[in-house]
């Protein structure tokens, strides 16, 4: 999407150069290599400058971001700024919500991993509930075999007497 609007904007600036221009039929018949690379000499554009301003300025919206701090204000490039100046901009502003994405991610995973001891709380909790079940019918089992074993051997002592 930047680089649609950059294209846009220099196609812009190339049309009004050519328009304003008193030798502008000339530059109209040029090949667009050649327009590109006339263009280039009034462009103030420096590719490095914006790199570098950026590099700075992710490195600070980032280390802002982490040390809680709040997102500065006026950080958006506003015309006439210098490349050094828009790249620092665009950068502090990506570097920021980069760090607000890995905080959104790391509170996903730690939401997950509670969710998840929950989940295997629940599920030892039900083994042992299930497993103190099975207990208590084998022992109620074995109670009512005693009983039963017991009045037999109570009515055959009956008997023999």
């Amino acid at each position: 999407m930047r680089r649609t609007g950059r294209a846009m904007l220099l196609g812009s600036a190339l049309l009004t150069t050519l328009a304003l221009s008193p030798g502008g039929v000339s530059h109209a018949s040029a090949t667009p290599t050649q327009a590109t690379l006339s263009m280039s000499h009034h462009s103030a554009f420096s590719r490095d400058d914006y790199k570098k301003g950026f590099r700075d300025g992710y490195k600070d919206g980032h280390a802002d971001c982490k040390a809680g701090k709040e997102m500065k204000k006026g950080m958006q490039g506003a015309a006439g700024e210098d490349d050094y100046e828009r790249g620092y901009s665009d950068g502090y502003d990506k570097g920021f919500h980069s760090c607000k994405r890995m905080h959104k991610e790391k509170k996903m995973h730690r939401m997950h991993e509670e969710r998840m001891r929950r989940m295997h709380e629940e599920r030892m909790h039900r083994m042992h509930m299930e497993k103190m079940h099975r207990m208590h019918e084998e022992r109620m089992r074995r109670m009512h075999e005693e009983r039963m074993h017991t009045e037999k051997m109570q009515r055959m002592h009956q008997s023999q007497q």
